[in-house]
């Protein structure tokens, strides 16, 4: 039975009732002040095939809170009188219907107003972000009904967003933030909910649950730094809105921990008195009687206001019925503080190391309450600002073995996070190295566990890690996923642990680190050639006796450390994990050791790993004026051809064009992006875990030496075809189809035009030579290449040229970057600029 009635404008406002009448309500609630009253009622029809229906009515100064005082369900001729009394020119109602369904997302929105308003749609989005989005819960939240669980009331909270929506009430950022949170809940709860308990499931299936706003509201909360924020400074939509939305996540629904803390849970003084400006400390201390105040700090002004608070007062002495313990006394300063401030918000830790867990889960990355740069990337792509390549999604469900594995796996990199913020401090801090070394050893006795437990499996004939990819055995994994467990992250803590032993000069406690790393081969494999540098300086300066004329004890304990830095060097050389930059300094320092050590060079170690010696590149020497650095801090200025100041990759570029070239002052984008371009496809291939998210400018796999083996027939049928100089009909299509795109190693600002000219000029066969060193190294080998890259239209020639200013030296990535251009011929040369006054002075030598 429809009921309709009609205003004698014509206009008209009603509700659908079913032949059985009003059989079932399932939430019947008002919310707003006497000026505003706004009703939500579900109804279920009786009969299993009816419609679910969600009536929303608006009406100012009608009689519908009439019906509220319990929540039983209002008869049809009460609603009827409802809504017949109601203004006839006020009254505004939203009619949602849909079947009965498990899925909310094909919600049809009708709106009827009367006519007798000149902006319905205007008035209902005023009313809207104060009622409909409210749907959840009572007034009173803390007595929600037992109904609120049952599929009228998700389908109330369901479309009572929906209809906020349609109304205009969220902007495109703002629903990007939802969407965002929504997807991450529901990637992960389908696919790896084994990761989390029954509890916290319950937990994220409640968030999930709330309306629009109080998401909203806590996503934007979440990527806050983590502190006690007024309710007044939350600019997150209208403040009526706002408020209601701070009730609703501080609620306790169905014994679960609540999503935010209030004001009533603050139980320090100091951390209240902090959340206080100045000024209003100030004016705290006169209450209290506290005098000579002006041009006082804030850390005085709340130590004397916290030691005034805990004196007690002459009337106390005369109150025996009631308790003036000093934590009394705290607690009404807490309550002074907070009816200055106003409500007050903290993100429950519990509740927010959960999300914190399910965000690393999904992004498969770290993430941090304030600091989530990889949830801002993925709202600015939702958004449009960014864009990720399109590739297809292969996630795995496997990558993080259980919860307890995720929980510690975590743990260890919020330690790791933080020994590394310690050892950034400088070394007369020496505190802080102090503390980075304590918390080494809260973990020393784990590691060495894991360091056991890896070498009786490799005695066993099994390995936990399969460094080349394959998957021949079933209890080994790819190398690349070792990245996500505990043991991964505790090798950083260990690693650093050495670095607080170097720097706190515990040099025995640092060796016996450096020894258990290079023991295991499963975690941190690139670093294997520092651990073996740094233990063959150990033992050739740090641990070798340095008096040791006339002492023959010593001279044998010095002979003795030579002979263990010779042991190191030749470990390290047929190490196969060792990168070839580092053995080129530990090759060099085994013969500087051999001739310390008196053997014959007949006798030296021979290895094809060997290398003695990098390529040298022709230096040419440049002029310019250089112009003094006021600030003292940044690259050096000189002056440039047109006046302006320069740096000395621009004034060498300036001297290059007098000799006929043009050119980029690149550095690694040039080799990256052309290496990215050509294998694009190969990059964004879908292998089984890789490719997680829609939200990735790389494979999870990329830098690790698995993403070549894993991929060698493409890699390698790809290197063919470049050679046969087919790489400008790869690299056209990817960068017109792909512009902007982010993905690794690819600088857009280098057009087109530029990368095919300097393709063209390096060949086919040559510019194989580069792109399969960075498939194979991408990791090592992404940076260090030249700075500058130009080109001769006339002779057709690419020229790469590093450019060093008075004081700077060449690294032994820049050298073995050389050495590989060199190595394949490629033109590449040093340039050194210098003062002078003859700019266009011209030299050459040999380096």
């Amino acid at each position: 039975m429809n009921q309709k009635h009609k205003h004698k404008d014509g206009s008209s406002v009603g509700t659908r009732v079913s032949s059985s009448g009003l059989s079932t309500v399932t939430e019947f609630l008002t919310i707003g002040s006497q000026q505003e009253t706004s009703a939500v009622v579900v109804t279920d029809s009786s009969g299993s095939d009816s419609d679910l229906e969600l009536v929303v009515i608006h009406a100012k100064n009608s009689t519908l809170d009439t019906c509220l005082p319990s929540l039983e369900p209002p008869s049809a001729s009460v609603l009827e009188k409802s809504l017949t009394n109601a203004p006839r020119s006020s009254p505004i109602k939203s009619t949602i219907k849909r079947p009965r369904s498990n899925e909310d997302d094909d919600l049809s929105v009708l709106y009827e107003s009367p006519k007798s308003l000149s902006q319905p749609e205007d008035r209902f989005q005023q009313t809207a972000s104060t009622t409909i989005t409210s749907v959840l819960t009572q007034p009173d939240i803390n007595r929600l009904p037992a109904e609120a669980s049952t599929k009228a009331a998700k389908l109330a909270r369901a479309i009572s967003t929906k209809v906020a929506t349609e109304a205009g009430v969220h902007s495109p950022e703002r629903q990007s933030y939802l969407q965002i949170f929504d997807r991450i809940l529901h990637t992960v709860l389908c696919a790896e909910a084994h990761l989390f308990s029954d509890y916290e499931r319950q937990i994220l299936t409640a968030f999930s649950e709330l309306d629009r706003h109080s998401r909203y509201l806590y996503t934007r909360l979440f990527m806050r730094k983590q502190a006690w924020v007024r309710v007044s400074s939350l600019n997150y939509g209208e403040k009526e809105v706002v408020t209601l939305s701070c009730k609703y996540l501080s609620a306790r629904i169905q014994d679960l921990e609540p999503f935010i803390l209030t004001e009533i849970d603050i139980d320090d003084c100091e951390k209240a008195l902090a959340l206080l400006l100045t000024p209003e400390l100030k004016v705290l201390a006169k209450s209290k009687g506290i005098k000579q105040i002006s041009g006082k700090t804030k850390e005085f002004l709340c130590s004397s206001i916290i030691k005034c608070a805990k004196q007690r007062t002459v009337t106390s002495f005369f109150r025996k019925d009631k308790d003036d313990s000093v934590k009394q006394r705290l607690n009404c300063l807490i309550n002074e503080v907070t009816k200055i401030t106003g409500p007050l918000v903290y993100l429950n830790p519990a509740v927010a190391e959960l999300f914190e867990r399910l965000h690393l889960v999904f992004f498969r990355s770290p993430v941090h309450i304030g600091d989530d740069n990889t949830m801002r990337l993925a709202i600015l792509a939702t958004i449009g600002q960014i864009r990720f390549p399109k590739y297809t999604i292969v996630r795995s469900s496997t990558l993080f073995a259980s919860k307890d594995d995720l929980v510690r796996y975590k743990l260890l990199l919020e330690v790791s996070a933080e020994m590394a913020e310690l050892a950034a401090s400088s070394v007369k801090q020496i505190d802080d190295h102090r503390k980075g070394w304590e918390i080494y050893l809260k973990h020393r006795e784990d590691w060495a566990k894991l360091v056991g437990s890896l070498y009786s499996n490799t005695q066993g004939g099994t390995s936990p890690i399969s460094a080349n990819g394959s998957d021949s055995e079933s209890t080994s994994i790819e190398y690349w996923k070792c990245h996500f467990t505990p043991g991964w992250a505790l090798s950083r803590i260990v690693e650093r642990g050495a670095k607080f032993a170097a720097t706190l000069k515990q040099y025995f406690n640092e060796e016996e680190i450096l020894l258990s790393l290079v023991s295991q081969k499963a975690y941190r494999l690139h670093k294997r050639g520092e651990w073996y540098e740094r233990l063959i300086l150990l033992y050739s300066t740090h641990l070798r006796p340095k008096k040791i004329k006339g002492n023959e004890n010593a001279e044998k304990k010095a002979l003795l450390m030579l002979k263990r830095a010779r042991g190191i060097c030749i470990r390290a050389i047929q190490d196969e994990h060792v990168n070839r930059i580092s053995l080129h300094s530990i090759s060099r320092q085994l013969r500087a050791l051999e001739a310390k050590l008196g053997v014959e060079t007949g006798e030296y170690y021979q290895h094809p790993r060997i290398c003695l010696e990098w390529q040298s590149a022709p230096e040419r020497t440049v002029y310019g004026v250089r112009i003094n650095n006021r600030a003292g801090r940044g690259p050096s200025l000189w002056d440039g051809n047109d006046g302006i100041p320069c740096t000395v990759e621009q004034l060498a570029l300036w001297r290059y064009k007098d000799l006929g070239y043009k050119g980029l002052h690149s550095e690694n984008a040039m080799a990256t992006t052309l290496f990215s371009l050509l294998f694009w496809d190969i990059i964004f291939h879908p292998l089984p875990g890789v490719l997680d998210t829609e939200y990735q400018s790389r494979p999870l796999d990329m830098g690790s030496n698995t993403f070549y083996s894993s991929r060698k027939a493409l890699v390698d049928r790809r290197l063919e075809d470049i050679a046969g100089g087919g790489f400008a009909d790869i690299i056209r299509p990817n960068y017109e189809r792909e512009f902007g795109a982010e993905c690794v190693g690819v600088s857009w600002d280098i057009t087109l035009d530029n990368l095919l000219t300097v393709a063209q000029y390096i060949g086919g066969k040559r510019l194989t030579a580069i792109c399969e060193v960075l498939a194979k190294e991408y990791r090592l080998k992404s940076s260090g290449f030249p700075d500058l890259c130009m080109w001769n239209n006339d002779t057709k020639e690419v020229l790469f040229a590093e450019v060093k200013g008075p004081r700077d030296k060449l690294s032994d990535s820049q050298r073995d970057w050389i050495d590989i251009l060199l190595t394949n011929g490629i033109a590449v040369e040093v340039c050194l600029v210098r003062e002078g006054n003859e700019k266009r002075h011209l030299s050459h030598s040999q380096l």
